[in-house]
């Protein structure tokens, strides 16, 4: 991941975006495996068009054989199509190996370098914040970058092979389809290769044609894959919230925005689907066109007797060859129309990523403090304006709701960018931030207590302790059970699981936002005797409504009128 950096895209032509997105893998640390693992693809595809040129000739000869009677030779021509057709396979498979390994290898890189940019410097949140109509990133990781290599390889590769068949049977089909003589404006032309001419016309013909007709399917793909990216999004919503939704009585509103989303799919579809029709008939038919054509041009030669017939049918070969490598884009005008869809996804997600203002390192200091501090919403109205002051021990935020406080406290986080002014913060290895609707990785009990370092010397007893002492005991002999947590406990359980998280990991500084609001005030008040006894030398900021169970700590007042700080 060494070149990571490099994958920088903005402000910068569709090829040149291209190029860069491609260009890192091949200057990795992966460099050495990655190109000799190209160098044999290519070397096996050229061998199966060597292969394919002794097809050509056997079928040749094939044909010759059985208009002259040569029968004695029969079985051994037989032996030869079995030895090609073994010797193709052997090389097609290995071909294939050698090529979905590449694929995967590339994919890996990309995929870590997507994951880094998109969960590296706090972007995960802000990327969210600053572009809340994105569409899907976890998709475009997951799958618009597998596509890419794949296709970006299938592509390419099949660009080389087809150009390594051209320069191989345009000799042929020169060689095989003499000269054509006649007479315009009183004068005798002679055109030679005749055929390859005719071969690059028909081709030049039909890529002009395939472009008019097909040129819609990259928006198309486009926005049908967005359209299928919001529809599974809001199915996955809508499981996730499935209680709320139902106690809401919410399942008929969340079944027609369902079918409103579903409509977007089906309409684009529906257009998808004509243009892919149109785009297969001409196809069709332009590729049948091309198995009958070249008889019909040779046909004069063999019936003249300048052609045998293993030689017509070799013409009949060249031709078809030549003119499917000139029809490339003919043939994968489709496959180019996906790949330019997926590819600008990509490009889209990642210039978004960097045109992320990056986070500025927050100074250290033993406390939090803030200097001329300005906080802003994203369209710009104040939160806090031009305020100083610090945390120097426990403390309360207290403030009416939309005053800020949350915002506040994301702001000391370092997650919030729209703030003006200096602040100073403890390390962060030395902090735990708890949000209100705290976040649990689909794993075992243990991972989630240990969550994120994953620390597994710490002993169970550590663990038993802390949710004996959370008032959890009754999850104490499920440590190593992985289910869905988030959505098998109640809010309670759910903030009270953080609470032994934060007894496992004795933070120095301790930053709740509104973290203990799902508990009852007997719970509450229960929580805030253990934090004080467990966690004697760790320093709670809070972010609470509460005025019961008034402790003797400092509270740092948000005044919503003023939209400035105080302590009281």
């Amino acid at each position: 991941m060494s070149n990571q950096a490099n994958l920088t895209l903005r402000n910068k032509p569709f090829l040149s975006q291209v190029w860069s997105l491609a260009k890192p893998y091949w200057q990795s640390d992966e460099k050495l495996i990655a190109w000799l693992l190209l160098g044999f693809v290519v070397g096996l595809n050229y061998l199966i068009v060597e292969v394919a040129v002794f097809y050509s000739n056997w079928n040749r000869d094939f044909f010759n054989l059985m208009q002259n009677k040569e029968w004695h030779n029969f079985w051994s021509m037989l032996g030869q199509f079995v030895l090609i057709m073994g010797i193709y396979t052997l090389v097609d498979l290995a071909e294939e190996y050698l090529r979905r390994t590449l694929r995967i290898r590339w994919r890996r890189w990309l995929t870590h370098a997507f994951l880094q940019q998109w969960l590296g410097d706090k972007r995960l949140y802000r990327h969210q914040l600053a572009y809340p109509t994105s569409d899907n990133p976890d998709q475009r990781i997951s799958q618009d970058v597998k596509d890419f290599c794949d296709n970006t390889l299938s592509m390419g590769l099949g660009l080389l092979r087809t150009v390594t068949s051209l320069f191989s049977f345009i000799v042929i089909l020169w060689n095989l389809s003499g000269s054509v003589t006649f007479e315009l404006a009183g004068s005798e032309w002679v055109i030679s290769g005749y055929m390859v001419w005719v071969a690059i016309v028909y081709s030049i013909i039909g890529t002009w044609l395939t472009h008019k007709i097909a040129k819609r399917l990259v928006p198309l793909n486009f926005e049908q894959e967005k359209s299928e990216a919001d529809f599974r999004f809001h199915l996955m919503r809508v499981r996730e919230h499935a209680e709320s939704i139902a106690l809401q009585r919410g399942e008929s509103a969340e079944e027609k925005r369902t079918h409103h989303l579903f409509s977007k799919v089906w309409d684009n579809w529906q257009q998808l689907t004509g243009m892919k029709l149109k785009y297969n008939a001409f196809t069709s038919g332009y590729n049948e066109g091309a198995r009958i054509f070249p008889y019909l041009v040779a046909s004069p030669r063999l019936m003249s007797g300048a052609l045998q017939l293993g030689d017509m049918m070799q013409t009949a070969t060249g031709f078809y060859r030549v003119q499917e490598a000139f029809s490339w884009f003919v043939d994968s005008y489709e496959s180019v129309a996906d790949w330019r869809a997926v590819t600008d996804r990509l490009i889209a997600f990642h210039t978004q990523l960097e045109a992320l203002p990056s986070s500025s390192p927050l100074q250290q200091s033993e406390q939090p403090t803030w200097r001329d501090l300005d906080v802003y919403s994203p369209s710009q109205q104040p939160l806090v304006t031009a305020q100083t002051g610090e945390i120097l021990q426990a403390i309360t935020i207290k403030g009416a709701s939309g005053s800020g406080k949350s915002t506040f406290l994301r702001t000391l986080a370092g997650l919030w960018p729209y703030h003006n002014g200096q602040i100073s913060m403890p390390n962060d290895a030395i902090c735990m931030f708890v949000p209100q609707r705290p976040y649990l990785p689909n794993a075992t009990l243990r991972e989630i207590l240990l969550y994120p370092t994953n620390d597994q010397s710490t002993s169970d007893s550590v663990l038993i302790t802390a949710l004996e002492k959370a008032g959890i005991s009754k999850f104490t002999a499920q440590l190593d059970e992985k289910a869905n947590w988030q959505q098998n406990v109640s809010g309670g359980e759910l903030q009270k699981i953080m609470l032994a998280r934060a007894l496992i990991e004795k933070p120095t500084w301790l930053f709740l936002d509104e973290a203990l609001s799902a508990l009852d005030p007997e719970s509450y008040n229960s929580i805030k005797q253990v934090m004080a006894s467990s966690l004697p030398s760790t320093h709670v900021v809070e972010i609470s409504h509460r005025e019961e169970g008034k402790e003797e700590t400092q509270e740092l007042i948000l005044c919503p009128h003023t939209q400035s700080l105080k302590f009281s």
